[in-house]
């Protein structure tokens, strides 16, 4: 056995995770052990299941949590603007006043937060009066049980340098005023909100979706660390937890594989993917 190698295709099968991102993490985690060391350290891990404690602790440093509130606004303005009106109303012509939303990989939640904000806003301009009659959930996923148990508390303070407030555009800010205006440095999600998200800790590539008939995923940024196999998998299991008409985002780093499900939606600084077929009343 190369214990290296091992390890790398381990990675791999479990998580998704392309050779070059995880090999120079690999390598550095072994160089200090003698290749007896190398041997037992791999040989324990094959032995943990991907959900034991363990064998979670030791990926958690090869994944990636980069992510704040509002994270590429032009493509949420968008979002905002033209195609969560249509989806409203294409769910009021069905008959169900229920809006579902799956943020895959969503880190530490700033994203779930975010939707969950707009998702208040552009109800209340569509359904006015009739807003409260309306079910929403946004649930976000994430291999990381850490940054589940983060996201699940719905609590972020400012911090020196990156933080989850760096980049609020103007159609956000009245969310985040107090933190802002530097009159507090602690953002709170607020009961309603919490009431309407939800977290779990799951894994893309092995795990089935946390739901079915959903209105709305995200998955941005995500693809681009897995192998191209996996990100074909992902893709398809992603458009077939979609209601027909529902709407996949992607980030601006990934590339839509196959597209023939799909319909484009663009305004030429955003680009979102819509599956075909129709609601049925």
């Amino acid at each position: 056995m190369n214990p290296a190698e091992t390890l790398i295709d381990t990675i791999a099968s479990q998580a998704g995770l392309r050779e070059e991102i995880s090999r120079p993490k690999v390598e550095q985690l072994l160089a200090p052990m003698d290749f007896g060391g190398r041997l037992a350290f791999v040989e324990r891990l094959l032995r943990a299941s991907p959900t034991d404690r363990e064998w979670l602790e030791f990926i958690e440093p090869f994944l990636i949590h980069e992510t704040y509130f509002y994270r590429h606004p032009s493509q949420l303005q968008y979002l905002g603007q033209n195609v969560l009106p249509a989806l409203f109303e294409e769910r009021k012509k069905s008959g169900r006043k229920v809006f579902r939303v799956w943020c895959a990989g969503c880190s530490s939640g700033e994203e779930v937060y975010t939707i969950g904000l707009m998702l208040r806003d552009a109800l209340r301009s569509f359904a006015q009066a009739d807003a409260a009659a309306w079910e929403t959930s946004v649930i976000g996923t994430d291999l990381s049980p850490d940054m589940i148990q983060k996201a699940s508390m719905g609590r972020y303070t400012v911090s020196s340098g990156l933080n989850s407030f760096r980049d609020i555009p103007a159609f956000g800010r009245q969310h985040f005023e107090a933190v802002l205006s530097q009159q507090t440095t602690t953002w709170t999600a607020d009961e309603g909100l919490r009431k309407s998200t939800s977290f779990q800790q799951r894994n893309l590539l092995k795990d089935p979706a946390p739901a079915t008939d959903i209105d709305l995923i995200l998955c941005r940024n995500i693809l681009i660390y897995f192998k191209e196999a996996d990100v074909r998998a992902i893709l398809t299991k992603l458009e077939g937890s979609l209601r027909p008409g529902g709407v996949l985002l992607l980030g601006p780093a990934d590339t839509m594989r196959n597209a023939d499900g799909f319909d484009m939606l663009s305004d030429g600084r955003a680009l979102l993917w819509k599956k075909k077929g129709r609601l049925s009343p």
